[in-house]
């Protein structure tokens, strides 16, 4: 069950060895030398542990490495700010791995496509530095003294609050001449030497620029709402990155409908993906997909105004790696389910866990197909359900519709199909433009994409499940919906829903008066007999489902089970 058993906190600063070796593993994957020790023994929540393991899921430890650093082309401030920008009030910086951890980011030591430590999930640019997907992509459990990586499964990172953070540094540090003089000193690279006016002007600028630039992301991105640790306004936050790129980023919408990071294993093979199924994998699906999410988190798009259909697929130049996001839907495509490690976590009970299996067939296999995760030939067919059927928080659905703003630059403008834009368009319309701008500039990505779909069989298909289709009244209906998928893995994704409004799979199963209405989240303890993390207390951040976006409503499937049966399905869920 266990891919790699990592050396226990007293062998910590002994890494070395062949990349194959366990302690050539530990040092390519885990090692920080004694910072790491500390780090994984004294978490600021209570969460400790003195071992790190990780499970077979398919993945080599090359294929891991290079998922956790590829570069995407985000490009969220410039390598070297980020890298020796002091905390808001201490001389501590910000990458510190004590630090990083309060925000649930995953320290890892220096390799040769991380020399400087990043933790998992932060990859360079050129001279930038922003986010892959392994920031929000590769989970965390402890129980006991151990800590489980589980990669694809879903971040508790708060990616949010770190952004906020690295702004009120940003602002500290140019208000500060102490803070300031130690900034422009540590800055590499600089033929100016220490204690030059001029380095300190050009150490000075570079902090000013990424402040503006923090300054109008927050302010265009003003919620009531907090997305906390585990979850983000993806769609909210991707069109209105594609609306500063467009107008301004004023015109953006409140990203007041947070949904989790969702896991990973097996999403290059269903059909449609994302959390509302809006978006189809067949084709050069997965490449738009993949680069908008790059939009999403920070990556830079320049957009023209075309006035001819022949210019229009000329494509938009950006930051977008468009070659490296085709490589990571392949590996992916690799990715397999965790499987419960009941080495570390306590054993399933075989007994209890057959008497839920009949209850799963009964109850949940409508939405929930049974997958195996070994077969090399697996294909998910997700299944579609309207708002008003699976009765969850429709915030998230109704934003996407409703995003509208003006066209900006593309007012009058033509598309590469000939469409011509409106002083005004959907969200949807002008994130559609800017991802088909993206990939008709990298034409080599989008034909690797093609052949892609081609070999693993991702054919253009219709929806499936209890939704609405799509009218000429009401060309939208088909989205106001939520995805259901295989819950192979599912044990190792909490929160549960959408939104993360429910804490475990126990719960989730409780009729919605008695699901807990407050609950901390943020912790990485496990809780193996309700199935999720750990989640009394109000450490670090407590959800609210009384706050738009938040609520714990809908999916009663299983609900009305007795409290034997209750338990016995949850059993059975763990095998998965």
């Amino acid at each position: 069950m266990l891919r790699r058993a990592l050396l226990t906190l007293p062998l910590l600063s002994a890494c070395a060895g062949a990349p194959d070796s366990p302690a050539g593993l530990h040092a390519a994957l885990v090692g920080l030398g004694e910072r790491a020790g500390r780090v994984l023994a004294e978490d600021p929540y209570g969460d400790g542990a003195t071992e790190l393991v990780y499970l077979d899921q398919g993945w080599s430890v090359p294929e891991t490495l290079w998922y956790y650093y590829a570069d995407q082309g985000s490009v969220l401030m410039p390598y070297e700010v980020l890298v020796q920008l002091e905390q808001p009030t201490s001389q501590k910086r910000v990458m510190d791995p004590e630090n990083l951890v309060r925000y649930r980011f995953l320290p890892q030591h220096a390799t040769p496509n991380n020399p400087d430590a990043l933790p998992i999930g932060f990859s360079r640019h050129d001279d930038q530095v922003g986010l892959t997907c392994a920031a929000c992509h590769t989970g965390q459990i402890t129980y006991g003294q151990t800590a489980i990586r589980i990669d694809g499964a879903p971040a508790l990172a708060d990616v949010m609050g770190f952004v906020a953070h690295i702004r009120a540094a940003l602002a500290a540090t140019l208000a500060d001449e102490a803070k300031l003089a130690r900034f422009a000193a540590a800055m590499r690279g600089s033929a100016l030497k220490a204690g030059d006016p001029a380095r300190m002007e050009a150490a000075k600028k570079a902090l000013s620029q990424s402040l503006a630039w923090f300054d109008s992301y927050v302010e265009a991105n003003r919620s009531t709402t907090t997305e906390g640790f585990g979850r983000v306004d993806a769609v909210g936050r991707i069109i209105n990155e594609v609306i500063r790129f467009t107008s301004d980023a004023k015109n953006g919408a409140e990203p007041n409908a947070p949904n989790s990071f969702p896991l990973l294993w097996d999403a290059p093979r269903h059909d449609w993906v994302q959390w509302g199924g809006f978006s189809p994998n067949a084709e050069v699906g997965s490449l738009g997909r993949n680069a908008g999410e790059v939009v999403g988190v920070f990556g830079h798009v320049d957009v023209k105004h075309y006035t001819t259909k022949e210019e229009a697929k000329k494509g938009y130049p950006s930051t977008v790696e468009a070659n490296a996001l085709v490589s990571m839907e392949d590996s992916l495509h690799g990715l397999q389910s965790p499987q419960w490690p009941e080495s570390v976590l306590p054993p399933i009970d075989r007994k209890l866990a057959a008497r839920g299996a009949e209850l799963y067939r009964s109850n949940c296999t409508t939405c929930h197909a049974l997958i195996n995760r070994d077969a090399a030939d697996r294909k998910v067919t997700a299944m579609i359900t309207a708002v008003d059927v699976v009765g969850t928080d429709p915030q998230s659905v109704d934003n996407l519709i409703k995003a509208r703003a003006p066209s900006g630059i593309l007012e009058g403008a033509i598309s590469a199909d000939g469409k011509t834009y409106g002083a005004t368009e959907s969200g949807l319309t002008l994130l559609t433009d800017l991802v088909t701008g993206i990939l008709s500039a990298q034409p080599t990505a989008a034909v690797r994409t093609l052949a892609y779909a081609k070999r693993y069989g991702l054919n253009q298909t219709d929806k499936k499940g209890d939704h609405h289709a799509a009218t000429e009244a009401d060309p939208t209906a088909d989205l106001r919906s939520y995805k259901a998928r295989p819950l192979n893995g599912i044990w190792a994704s909490a929160p549960f829903l959408h939104n993360g409004s429910v804490p475990t799979l126990y719960d989730l199963l409780l009729p919605v008066a008695q699901r807990p209405s407050t609950f901390a989240v943020g912790r990485w303890a496990y809780d193996p007999k309700k199935v999720g993390y750990v989640s009394e207390g109000e450490v670090p951040w407590v959800l609210d489902t009384a706050l738009t976006g938040n609520h714990n409503v809908g999916h009663v499937y299983g609900t009305t089970l007795d409290d034997a049966d209750r338990w016995a399905l949850v059993e059975y869920l763990k095998t998965l």
